[in-house]
């Protein structure tokens, strides 16, 4: 018995530290992510309307490309959906280690300049039949993207489909550019309550369990 109950505590010490360090490295990371969707949701709107692009899979695609633009890639070049130079290319370039060393990645004079040429880039004719889908079924543009050949990841529509569902970026489907930034904060909120419940029935899972196995080996005892 007495060992049993110094496995739980040494258990409880555990996963405290390890649930206190990821808890920090899991708020660092949604902090960047908040301040990426705050910084580029415009953006992703404004193509939106133009293009008939789905906000939330362009906010999606930029979090996932460019790590939330923290990534080199898109601090030396702006380039935040991993765009590389093909053959119609006739602006600046970078050389970048990828699937294969030194890829030639474009280069972009700025963020916005990455969110038009990303529009511009699905609209070649091996995406058209995204456009066929409805704007606010962000689960079958994923899915094509990845069906298209965007990226050689073979989960890369589940890896999109997760960003976008965590962070609700679902929202943005839904929205227009004119006068977001009144209208962004309260978006934030609501996805940073998210968060917080999914935190809260995580642990109350665990706290379940340990109570159960509690007191499935005192009731042997």
């Amino acid at each position: 018995m007495k060992e049993f109950f110094c496995f739980i505590f040494s258990f409880f010490v555990t996963f405290f530290f390890l649930f206190s360090k990821e808890k920090e490295e899991e708020k660092n990371y949604k902090k960047n992510v908040i301040k990426y969707i705050k910084d580029h949701v415009k953006f992703a709107l404004e193509e939106m309307e133009k293009f008939k692009i789905p906000a939330s899979i362009k906010l999606g695609q930029g979090i996932l490309e460019s790590s939330s633009g923290n990534s080199t890639l898109a601090k030396l070049t702006n380039n935040h959906f991993g765009i590389k130079c093909g053959k119609e290319w006739k602006g600046d370039i970078y050389y970048h280690d990828d699937d294969l060393p030194k890829e030639c990645f474009r280069k972009y004079k700025s963020v916005r300049e990455s969110f038009n040429d990303h529009s511009k880039f699905l609209k070649k004719s091996r995406y058209s039949k995204l456009f066929l889908l409805k704007i606010k079924d962000y689960q079958s543009w994923a899915i094509g993207l990845e069906k298209a050949g965007y990226a050689t990841s073979l989960n890369y529509s589940d890896q999109l489909i997760s960003k976008i569902e965590k962070y609700s970026l679902w929202i943005f489907d839904e929205e227009t550019s004119q006068e977001i930034e009144k209208r962004i904060d309260k978006h934030l909120n609501k996805i940073k309550m998210k968060e917080k419940e999914t935190k809260k029935t995580i642990l109350k899972s665990f706290f379940q369990k340990i109570y159960f196995l509690l007191k499935r080996k005192l009731t042997k005892n």
